[in-house]
């Protein structure tokens, strides 16, 4: 079976909320996103952000997980 990794690269915050939340609306993935970085101390300083380096994502990553872990 074939194992699909997260892609570590530069994401839009509302590309990369729909990633962890495809079931969702644009508007509700962004709201359901924010809320998980909220809530995180350690991410929460991301929230005003619109777009994510590298750098920022392997760190949302390793506090919230691949999304597909999510699922």
């Amino acid at each position: 079976m074939e194992k699909h990794e997260f892609e570590i690269r530069a994401y839009y915050k509302t590309e990369l909320a729909l990633i962890y939340c495809p079931e969702m609306s644009q508007r509700g993935a962004l709201r359901r996103f924010n809320k998980w970085l909220k809530k995180n101390p350690r991410l929460a300083y991301l929230l005003d952000e619109s777009d994510f380096t590298p750098r920022q994502v392997q760190q949302i990553v390793d506090e919230l997980g691949e999304p597909s872990t999510r699922l």
